[in-house]
């Protein structure tokens, strides 16, 4: 069995030059933690529901152990720790908790984890839907023009499923976009809705 990958162009970025193409894994469906679990009673002597019992006490004191300051190191797996974030412009001198957020749980793998990937193979696998939709400024105008005559807002989403961008070419064009004075964020910096300008689409 093969990992599939497919080859998608990097972003451009002004005045700087790098590698065009990069691989990414094309994922299949999903594996779900009753697949895992029944997979893994199938392996010992524990039940599924055994299996799934212990991921649900692993899963909460996960929690409770990176909610008071730890990291956590689950042997030959790896370590969890967690990333925070605040707003670019938060006063350091009135900073509270309510000013700080979680970004995300980081994952290290252990070194023998990881080096379990150096023996996998690979296989060339073109995903059509992956990859973003190449249109020039005009048809992106044309489209939001298109779709602000029967919406008041959209989200970053609504954008992806319109012009056919991927998540990270969304985020770079709707950047643009509000520079550019064509939208502009009716929402919040972690929660933003995307409405026209006044007199911009028309």
């Amino acid at each position: 069995m093969a990992i599939q990958f497919d080859l998608f162009e990097n972003p451009e970025k002004e005045g700087l030059e790098g590698p065009r193409l990069h691989a990414k894994v094309i994922t299949k469906n999903m594996v779900t933690t009753r697949d895992m679990c029944e997979s893994i009673s199938r392996k010992c002597t524990v039940t599924p529901a055994d299996v799934s019992g212990v991921l649900a006490a692993l899963e909460d004191e996960m929690f409770q152990a990176l909610s008071n300051g730890y990291s956590v190191h689950l042997n030959e797996l790896g370590f969890f720790t967690l990333s925070l974030k605040c707003a670019s412009d938060v006063n350091p001198k009135h900073v509270s908790s309510s000013d700080i957020a979680v970004r995300t749980i980081n994952f290290t793998p252990d070194k023998d984890f990881a080096d379990k990937f150096k023996t996998v193979e690979f296989k060339r696998c073109t995903s059509h839907g992956h990859h973003s939709t190449k249109l020039d400024d005009k048809e992106v105008n044309e489209l939001l023009q298109s779709f602000f005559e029967k919406h008041h807002f959209m989200t970053r989403r609504e954008f992806e499923k319109l012009t056919g961008f991927n998540q990270v070419k969304s985020l770079r064009y709707i950047h643009r976009l509000i520079e550019d004075g064509v939208i502009c964020n009716a929402g919040t910096r972690y929660h933003p809705i995307y409405v026209k300008s006044e007199g911009v689409l028309d």
